[in-house]
């Protein structure tokens, strides 16, 4: 198999690594969100995993426990959790983030004392605020000192700086190389699709860094054309998108997603680790300065960061994706405008569900909207 078709593999099979780990004798901290340092769990000798949903999987036992107004994905992931598919988690982290993630601990803390027959992973809720203030920045910090705590306790030892030091230079590595391929996405023409690199991502959240990077390394060093992309080059924002679906379909209408505004894309290996200060605080910086996400005040960055983003890969037309029930939409306003000031065409896609049954009327609104598409001043 070549380096890309073991990143899809894993993609795929986003639990092959973590039992294979398990198997061997160690053990596994999930997490839900980009807002959770993953490099303090890998320094700790845990193997961390981000929790992802499946649009197919149906949300059958999630819905007995979750009011319908919660976005899909969410309600993925906890069924998933509820019937077993993360039977092999040892531990789970959730943060503060949407409510209906934050929903997520409370639901499974009130299963796991109702029914202790139920396998279900030791839960910790990981607050942190959501404005980049400096007060904040210092509460997160103590959240962070407190999660730190925690997963020495479930090791049984101390996270020496050395360790959170070279966690660091993994996750660098990591962000660098997936930067190195966002390069190639934004090349004219794009010699990656965004169907190939939302798999090359997302596999490096499901793997130890380091065996990712080794494969990113061997792809970088190989021709750089995959499938072969064409058409309008597109930018997607707005709701996190952790499946091919849209890509697939967007991707089928002679267009290449060449980037995008989202935490399972561009956005994760945006920010790498400031390796001159002292390891710890040096993470504590980066997620409080992170690129923002729709939960970020003030809106003005996501704006700010949302069409330069966009202005950078010389993209031709943005398509906002937000998901039915997704609350976290009030920033795409003042994207479009500001986008369209620029002469960036724009498609809002709006309550769109998890699981895409209507395919062909997708693909004909994004057709249409390719046939608008306004020439490239670039």
């Amino acid at each position: 198999m070549t380096a890309f078709e073991i990143m899809q593999k894993h993609y795929r099979q986003r639990d092959l690594a973590a039992r294979e780990w398990k198997k061997k004798g160690g053990k596994v901290v999930g997490y839900i969100c980009d807002s959770v340092p993953e490099e303090i769990i890998l320094a700790a000798g845990f193997f961390p995993l981000r929790i992802s949903g499946d649009p197919n999987s149906g949300t059958d036992v999630a819905d007995k426990f979750v009011i319908p107004e919660y976005e899909g994905f969410v309600r993925s992931m906890l069924n998933m959790l509820l019937t077993g598919r993360y039977d092999f988690l040892d531990f789970l982290v959730i943060p503060h983030a949407r409510d209906a993630v934050h929903q997520i601990y409370a639901i499974l803390s009130d299963v796991k004392s109702s029914d202790p027959t139920l396998k279900l992973p030791v839960l910790y809720f990981f607050d942190n605020l959501h404005t980049t203030f400096h007060l904040s920045q210092v509460y997160n910090r103590e959240q962070v000192i407190a999660f730190k705590q925690k997963l020495e306790e479930w090791s049984g030892s101390k996270i020496s700086n050395a360790s959170l030091s070279k966690a660091i230079i993994i996750g660098n590595e990591n962000k660098m190389l997936l930067k190195k391929m966002a390069a190639l996405r934004a090349t004219d023409p794009p010699c990656i699709s965004g169907v190939e690199a939302l798999q090359i991502i997302g596999s490096s959240m499901f793997m130890l860094k380091e065996d990712h990077n080794k494969l990113l390394q061997e792809f970088l060093n190989e021709d750089h054309q995959l499938s072969g992309s064409k058409g309008v080059r597109l930018f997607v924002e707005g709701s996190p998108l952790d499946n091919l679906q849209l890509y697939e379909i967007v991707e089928s209408c002679n267009a290449t997603i060449i980037a995008e505004d989202n935490c399972w894309g561009n956005r994760y290996s945006d920010v790498p680790i400031d390796t001159s200060l002292d390891p710890f605080e040096a993470i504590v910086d980066r997620y409080h300065r992170k690129s923002p996400c729709p939960r970020i005040h003030p809106l003005s960055r996501r704006v700010e960061y949302c069409v330069k983003s966009a202005v950078e890969v010389k993209t031709q037309g943005v398509i906002f994706n937000n998901l039915d029930n997704d609350s976290q939409a009030w920033d795409i306003p003042d994207e479009v405008e500001a986008l369209e000031e620029k002469g960036i065409s724009t498609l809002y896609l709006k309550k769109q569900p998890y699981l895409i049954s209507d395919i062909e009327k997708v693909r004909v609104r994004i057709k249409r909207f390719i046939c608008c598409v306004k020439p490239s001043k670039y």
